[in-house]
């Protein structure tokens, strides 16, 4: 198998058009380079099969299996549906006495199984060791395993008579009431002892019957490796979800595989995708075991052309190697059963494209090792987040991902720091309330030892937990007006002088901050009402230490500007002068939406640069590469196995001018060994 692998989700109806579909599926895997084919099990409808209906389907896949094994191709299967996506128009069968699942609101659905029921448990794991029956290379639980989305539920469930049952057990009463659970999980003020009860049992059962699956599985077939498809990670915090404790249940001899999704499941702007990249797929990565193997889902609705070009899928395929992925799984067919449509032509993308992954893969690049400034993120961080007395689950989704999408678009490295013991240092970006998660203690010393960057929610939560004194807030509140937002420090931000941002709509919501008069405040910008009277500070540095913008979190996107991108240079560059050990971080010079991650290993240090607009770079300036630029090779889809990086001067400046095009959608690699970074020009260690 190739260092990195084309996963193909494909359909194959038994006895239609069988021999002509293997012939076309068998010569797509060899002129595309496909490595492994996923089957799916009847994806035409969201129903609990039958191991009846499900007979003739395997069959086929038993049938295609040694035809692709003659050309190096692995079978893999992929059912689609554990407890079933929706239930929609779907029905149980006959004999199918499971439980379904409840929504807070006590709607049923007609389908979707509750994860407690013992009948349909019975009946996964049976189906899987059904599965598991033709030794699969790769047996897929897809991301309908979860609580959430499930429609036509609100929101998800489960909160049927069992569940309460399983939730009065937790609480050592005799009954609890659905209303009376629902809004006590999503109380104001502290966290209830029913939202800790909920998450807790989310989180333990879908353990359990990953275990019991995984069990089932490698009984039969013990060196089939399980793999699962995530969700968004702030919609599985809803639901107390178990990481490391998933996996650990789904391994076996090999570890099991994760299939993150790329945030598209239709085609995008470049910019949105990639904000949503960092929010989803980043932050899932970061989220699990170190060495996860990960192979990102291109997923294409409804999978030709007319829903997405090559040119994105090509964009969202590199953005998955900065995951460290081993391999990308392609959902670029019909589902439908019509196997490939020969005007797509994707074979021609996927080869051209393999040779620069494959380079890219065999870097061994982990989100682990990446540099920048430190987002601070907590999987248990809807256990302890404040709500307004909310009406759905959805509210305790954790909002911690703005400044990883903020500083990338703004060219400024960063990386996502997973920690429950808020182990940071350097400078330290602070979102949402995730400080819920610490001790005073541990605030105290995260303040004392690194430099601080806090959005508005952020700050208010700092407050609210009487801890304002640590970034100098004396008091705050929120507040919706028409306003601008001018620079204050009567300095030249991106060439502008007086610099002035507008929201992107007439009213946003924004902190309104009184500052300790003891502490040292540097304001970098004023909010003013529209007849230019003022409302109260803007962007500010306090103590030399801590950087505030206090937004709120909706519409953060439109907080992307180039006198906004300029402010967070300058404050990373040098206003923040304390802690006086700040490490620096890499930046790049002005180029809207392109992304700088540093990757430092023990033997190599690796620069990915990712080109997320429909503008071509010419030309970028980096800081941080030193002022030795022998021995760093540049890799691209131009460039696939490498070649030595250009570099030119450029003036009396700290950073290093890159001589390399970066094409719209795509990104480019710089590498450079530890060997070659002690070596001279002239080379005298070769």
């Amino acid at each position: 198998m190739s260092e990195f692998v084309y996963m193909l989700r494909y359909t194959m109806r038994s006895g239609e058009l069988e021999s002509e579909r293997f012939e076309d599926l068998m010569a797509f895997c060899r002129n595309a380079g496909i490595d492994d084919v996923m089957f799916f099990i009847h994806p035409m409808h969201f129903n609990h099969m039958t191991l009846e209906e499900t007979r003739p389907w395997l069959k086929a896949i038993q049938r295609a299996k040694p035809l692709l094994a003659s050309i190096g191709v692995t079978t893999s299967i992929n059912p689609l549906n554990t407890l079933l996506h929706e239930s929609v128009g779907g029905v149980l069968k006959q004999g199918q006495r499971f439980q379904v699942m409840v929504d807070p609101h006590g709607n049923r659905s007609s389908a979707v199984a509750c994860p407690l029921c013992p009948e349909w448990r019975r009946y996964i794991v049976s189906m899987y060791a059904a599965y598991a029956e033709l030794e699969p290379h790769c047996l897929w639980i897809e991301d309908d395993f979860r609580f959430h989305n499930h429609r036509p539920l609100l929101w998800g469930g489960c909160f049927c008579d069992a569940h309460l049952s399983e939730f009065a057990s937790r609480a050592g009463v005799e009954r609890i009431d659905r209303d009376d659970f629902v809004q006590g999980m999503l109380a104001e003020g502290p966290p209830h002892l029913y939202r800790r009860i909920w998450l807790d049992a989310c989180r333990e059962q879908l353990v359990d019957v990953a275990a019991e699956i995984a069990d089932a599985v490698h009984q039969v077939s013990p060196r089939t490796r399980l793999g699962l498809m995530t969700s968004d990670p702030a919609a599985h915090a809803i639901e107390g979800r178990d990481w490391h404790g998933l996996l650990a249940a789904l391994d076996g001899v090999h570890a099991a595989a994760v299939r993150p999704t790329l945030p598209a499941y239709r085609e995008t702007t470049g910019m949105q995708y990639a904000w949503n990249f960092h929010a989803v797929s980043r932050l899932t990565a970061s989220l699990l075991p170190f060495m996860t193997p990960l192979y990102p889902e291109l997923e294409n609705v409804p999978y030709t052309s007319y829903a997405k070009s090559h040119a994105f899928e090509r964009f969202q395929l590199e953005t998955g190697l900065l995951l460290g992925s081993k391999g990308i799984t392609l959902n670029i067919l019909d589902m439908a059963g019509n196997g490939v449509y020969p005007e797509e032509r994707h074979e021609r993308w996927l080869r051209e494209q393999k040779d620069f992954a494959a380079s890219v893969a065999a870097m061994h690049l982990h989100v682990q090792e990446q540099r920048g400034v430190g987002v601070l993120v907590n999987e248990r961080s809807s256990y302890t987040l404040a709500t307004a007395g909310g009406k759905s689950p959805g509210d305790l989704a954790p909002r911690e991902t703005f400044w990883a999408g903020c500083l990338s678009a703004c060219g400024i490295a960063n990386r996502y720091v997973v920690d429950n013991g808020v182990d940071c240092s350097g400078a330290v970006a602070l979102s949402g309330q995730v400080l819920r998660n610490y001790s005073e203690a541990e605030l105290r010393e995260l303040f004392a030892r690194c430099a601080v960057l806090l959005d508005g929610e952020a700050a208010f939560t700092l407050y609210d937990m009487g801890l304002g004194s640590l970034c100098g807030i004396a008091r705050a509140e929120w507040f919706t007006a028409q306003f601008y937002e001018r620079i204050a420090d009567g300095r030249s931000y991106a060439g502008i002088a007086n610099g002035r941002m507008r929201p992107f709509y007439s009213q946003e919501a924004y902190l309104r901050l009184e500052y300790d008069e003891a502490a040292t405040v540097s304001v970098l910008s004023r909010l003013h009402r529209v007849d230019d009277s003022l409302l109260c500070p803007g962007m500010t540095v306090v103590n030399e230490r801590v950087f505030i913008m206090p937004c709120g979190w909706e519409n953060q996107q439109a907080l992307l500007h180039p006198i906004r991108r300029a402010v967070l240079h300058d404050v990373l560059l040098g206003a923040l002068r304390k802690p006086d050990c700040l490490p620096p971080v890499m930046m790049a010079s002005y180029a809207p939406h392109v992304a700088v991650f540093e990757f430092a290993g023990e033997l190599e240090r690796t620069i990915c640069l990712l080109n997320a607009s429909l503008d071509e770079v010419s030309e970028l300036e980096l800081t941080g590469i030193g002022p030795d630029t022998s021995g760093w090779m540049t890799y691209s889809r131009s460039t696939p196995f490498g070649r030595p990086a250009a570099w030119r001067e450029k003036g009396e400046t700290s950073m290093q001018l890159l001589d390399n095009i970066i094409p719209p959608l795509s990104m480019v690699v710089l590498r450079r060994s530890r060997e070659e970074a002690e070596c001279t020009g002239a080379r005298s260690c070769t």
